[in-house]
């Protein structure tokens, strides 16, 4: 499989945060749109041993999330908890050489991301009038997003141009939730191949993922629940899908030896009304400095 990473540059507030799993479900539908249900049927055929593509949460550009650990394997100073929260960007050679004690904040980077909610109105389309009392206001969250890094590990036979023209298909029709009123549009910067390395005992997601089944000596992570909807054609009957219990980006999986592994997790399937749908339960994984408590 190979690695690619590009930088997007939001153009609009988004209403969605940036996960991979969600953006992985809309690039499926984008390759349906761009190159038909079968091209796509085909790439989900053997879906659940061999992955045609996995995306990544996005990150602030240049840098990775700090690991989800304790203090101890961070080697952080335990007296400053909440300084230690907020600092929590690495660059990807940090997280190689151990360095986790150097991660930054959101401000020493650049990184502005906003999130605020914002008011409306509720219209009655038949009476273009508000709610029966006359006003019937509601609250929708929003994210300002500075520019961030996605990275993408597709299979050979999906290829570079199909990947390129379904992210550009995302990128004009809109990220998420309110995608229809504007929300979600970014553009697109090029795909550059890249490698982090794969040989290491330990290493860290790059997106949420299922770690049912999975062997190895030691797993970190914080618990992420995914509460999805079909989205399409499929999204005016029954759009609502069973919960998914995840481990989150940043999550740390520990073997007892080294291992070559590009990502870890596993396909997820039978959480819909749709029998064909699946859902990514795969994350990319990036090698990080074997982990000592001392």
């Amino acid at each position: 499989m190979t690695l690619y990473k590009t930088t997007i540059t939001p153009t609009s507030n988004f209403s969605t945060a940036l996960k991979g799993d969600t953006l992985f479900g809309q690039m499926c539908w984008a390759v349906r749109f761009a190159f038909g249900n079968d091209r796509l049927n085909e790439l989900l055929s053997d879906y659940n041993i061999n992955p045609f593509l996995i995306v990544s949460d996005g990150f602030a550009s240049g840098y990775l999330p700090k690991p989800t650990m304790p203090s101890l394997y961070l080697n952080e100073d335990r007296q400053k908890k909440n300084e230690n929260r907020k600092k929590i960007w690495l660059t990807s050679k940090q997280l190689q050489s151990g360095e986790f004690n150097q991660a930054k904040t959101d401000k020493a980077i650049g990184n502005h991301d906003i999130s605020k909610t914002v008011v409306r109105n509720s219209v009655n389309n038949k009476t273009s009038m508000t709610g029966g009392d006359g006003f019937d206001p509601y609250g929708e969250h929003e994210i300002f997003m500075s520019a961030k890094d996605i990275y993408f590990l597709i299979r050979d036979d999906f290829k570079l141009d199909e990947l390129k023209q379904s992210l550009e298909l995302v990128s004009g029709m809109g990220y998420g939730r309110d995608s229809s009123i504007g929300k979600g549009r970014f553009q697109i910067g090029s795909l550059e191949e890249m490698s982090f390395g794969n040989d290491s005992a330990a290493y860290m997601a790059l997106g949420p993922f299922s770690p049912n089944g999975l062997e190895c000596k030691d797993l970190f992570y914080e618990p992420f629940t995914r509460f999805g909807k079909s989205g399409a054609s499929r999204a005016n009957a029954n759009p609502f899908k069973k919960p998914i219990l995840l481990a989150n980006s940043g999550a740390v999986v520990c073997f007892e030896d080294s291992k070559k592994i590009e990502y870890t997790g596993m396909a997820i399937r039978d959480i819909s009304a749709y029998k064909d749908t699946v859902h990514q339960g795969y994350s990319i994984v990036v090698p990080i400095k074997e982990l000592s408590n001392g």
